[in-house]
């Protein structure tokens, strides 16, 4: 961990000493000499600078003093910005390290739309494409399964499929670990420092792990992509793909999202346009959104670590009636 901060220390001070910085564009990094993680203290920051290459003045930089806590978000992490004028409007622990679950597929869809053919196919290589977790989300794929990559794209999003996961990592680098690094250097390109990825579905392992913050990134960077809000403003989708045996299987696939299954209410006036849930026993319930009020602002929204399903969407509903004016 050490040789990592170091690397994002020297990254960081390249980027002010090549002129590359923008005095505005101010960004708060983070570090431990902790072995074990990147600092979850929000007092132990240093002061950088973004490159105006990664971030363009887009994105809104958010301040450890701008912090606050309000009694009614019980959670590890908490985020909600304006996208559309860029504006500050609650967070809590935004750049602690917490664990993302399968909101780690949201970078996973960005390694894929950047680099990978959507029109091209799959043949999966192992059964559950090597997935033995037991309870882990799985389409139920079979060694020989021919796919297309578009529709492995809507069951990693949709369903959160841990097997598309891995298929689509599979398919662009023949390589967890080749794919993982590409998620790596993306994380980074964007800003990302307090993101390290060891697999492309956010199964856990200790040393995977994000911020509030940099889902709020990665989410606005997915937000650019037609083929993600396309897929994201969907309930279910059906497809037929071609099994080992030479027959034709069709699936349809469902939302993950509770919302838009009906089993929660989405608070008028609001609209939700894109998402990810997430949930392993260490990360606990999380769900990142963007949703847009009444008055065409579009805003993200970023939960970590509820501590049930019920406390994880009563607090996002919260959150949607606070832009929505209500609160």
């Amino acid at each position: 961990m050490k040789r990592i901060t170091a690397i994002l220390l020297s990254l960081i001070l390249l980027l002010q000493v090549s002129g590359c910085s923008k005095p505005e564009d101010e960004l708060y990094a983070f570090y431990s000499d902790d072995d074990n993680l990147i600092s979850s203290d929000i007092g132990e920051y240093i002061e950088g600078r973004s490159a105006s290459f990664l971030t363009e003045g887009s994105l809104c930089y958010v301040k450890p003093e701008e912090m606050s806590d309000d009694e009614n978000l019980k959670n590890k992490a908490t985020l909600v910005i304006n996208i559309t004028k860029n504006e500050l409007v609650y967070a809590k622990d935004c750049f602690k390290q917490v664990y993302p679950a399968s909101i780690t597929k949201l970078l996973t869809t960005l390694v894929i739309l950047e680099n990978g053919n959507l029109n091209e196919y799959y043949t999966v290589k192992q059964d559950n494409c090597g997935i033995t977790e037991e309870g882990a989300q799985l389409m139920g794929f079979k060694a020989g399964d021919v796919i297309k990559v578009e529709d492995l794209l809507y069951c990693l999003l949709l369903y959160s499929g841990n097997d598309a996961a891995a298929a689509l990592a599979d398919y662009l680098c023949q390589s967890e670990t080749d794919f993982c690094r590409l998620m790596n250097e993306m994380a980074i390109s964007l800003g990302c420092i307090g993101t390290h990825n060891t697999n492309p579905h956010g199964l856990h392992d200790s040393d995977h792990y994000t911020t509030a913050y940099d889902e709020y990134v990665i989410l606005k960077k997915c937000l650019e992509y037609d083929i993600f809000r396309k897929i994201s403003e969907l309930t279910e989708y059906d497809f037929s793909y071609k099994t080992g045996e030479g027959s034709f299987r069709n699936l349809t696939v469902k939302t993950t999202n509770k919302y838009k299954l009906g089993i929660y209410e989405v608070p008028e006036g609001v609209t939700i346009i894109a998402g990810k849930t997430g949930n392993t026993y260490a990360a606990g319930p999380c769900l990142i959104q963007c949703v847009r009020n009444k008055d065409n602002e579009e805003f993200i929204i970023a939960i970590f670590g509820a501590k049930d399903n019920k406390d994880l969407y009563t607090q996002m509903t919260y959150l949607m009636n606070k832009v929505s004016g209500d609160l």
